[in-house]
């Protein structure tokens, strides 16, 4: 019973199970390819959320100017 206090855990490293696929996408670098794909996924993102961002300003201050005593803060 000793022995096996003093082994390692083999459960720690991935083994070759039907999940290991998925293991080895999670873990690996992209692509040059992926990685240009992935920014310009982010660039777009993120000047759609702008866009709404200020749309929402737009409209707040639109509402606010029209009903000053709809919104509570």
């Amino acid at each position: 019973m000793g022995e096996e206090t003093n082994k390692p855990d083999d459960e720690e490293v991935p083994g070759t199970g039907v999940n290991d696929h998925a293991w080895e996408r999670e873990h690996r670098h992209p692509t040059p390819e992926q990685a240009r794909s992935i920014g310009y996924r982010r660039r777009d993102a993120e000047a759609k959320l702008e866009q709404h961002q200020h749309e929402a300003r737009e409209k707040a201050a639109h509402a606010e100017e029209h009903h000053t005593g709809d919104k509570k803060d």
